[in-house]
């Protein structure tokens, strides 16, 4: 209960303080600086710095780094960006929990997915990705400890609703990020089968990583197609990976075309493949 003064014999009661969160601010301050640089490293294809050695540039290269199109580090700024302009304006303490709490339910939950996605599917531990979930734990440790009395039960719905919305739809997006669209039965399906067969009779290879999204990309351009492709797994951790096969050929980027035993890093279209390798049928 707020204190009260007396006016004129009256007891009036005292209108709760309006206050910065300076903590969460320098929280959402280091978060948003944080996505920022990643940002900036997608964007120049650059490396990284990473404590785990290249895991880093793993998850940020891989099929997972976007949702339907959108970098994840793009998702992490405006998270951080929203969580700043919550602590940040002079409000009341009741009123900014009901803004910032299902916030931070929401970027903890994204935070375990992406976690998830790390650990169990890319096999790999991301400092930097770690360095944001302790941030988004952090928020969600100063939203809980400056809940009001009694917190209000919209604030706590809202927080548990989206908790729940976003452990859902980003379960879906673990489970089929790397998926490739199935490809329609038309003549440019039969093209890329005919073509696929042949790079593989001439001896052609094409080197990549499970969890790299220009593989992934170069797939797609196959559909149904690249099953057929003269494949190589070049990450060790997998079942069928053959490192030893990728650091005889040269590879250093993935993906790596060797058709004719010239090297060409990079996506090729189904055109520039028919032509470096000599198929001539017509799509």
């Amino acid at each position: 209960m707020a204190p009260s003064t007396r006016r004129g014999g009256r007891k009036t009661a005292k209108p709760a303080p309006r206050t910065r969160d300076v903590i969460v601010a320098a929280l959402a301050g280091c978060g948003l600086l944080l996505s920022a640089y990643l940002l900036a490293v997608r964007l120049l294809d650059t490396k990284s710095f990473c404590l785990t050695g290249k895991a880093c540039d793993l998850v940020q290269t891989s099929a997972y780094a976007t949702v339907a199109g959108v970098p994840v580090t793009v998702l992490g700024l405006a998270f951080y960006g929203s969580v700043l302009a919550v602590a940040l304006p002079p409000r009341t303490n009741p009123a900014r929990w009901r803004a910032l709490m299902p916030l931070a339910a929401a970027g903890v939950s994204a935070s375990v997915i992406f976690t998830f996605v790390q650990q169990v599917i890319l096999l790999a531990t991301c400092s930097t990705c770690l360095l944001s979930a302790v941030l988004c734990v952090a928020i969600l440790a100063a939203a809980w400890r400056r809940r009001p009395f009694p917190a209000a039960p919209v604030a706590w719905t809202t927080s548990g609703a989206a908790l729940v919305a976003v452990l859902v739809l980003g379960g879906a997006y673990a489970i089929t990020a790397n998926e490739p669209p199935p490809a329609a039965d038309d003549p440019q399906a039969v093209y890329a089968l005919a073509l696929a067969g042949h790079l593989k009779a001439t001896g052609a290879q094409f080197y990549g990583a499970y969890w790299c999204s220009h593989c992934a990309e170069q797939k797609k351009l196959f559909g149904r197609a690249a099953s057929a492709l003269p494949y190589v797994e070049c990450d060790a951790r997998t079942p069928g990976g053959r490192p030893d096969l990728c650091q005889a050929a040269g590879v250093n980027a993935f993906p790596t075309w060797v058709i004719a035993g010239r090297n060409t890093e990079g996506v090729m279209t189904l055109e520039a493949l028919a032509s470096r390798s000599g198929y001539r049928r017509a799509p």
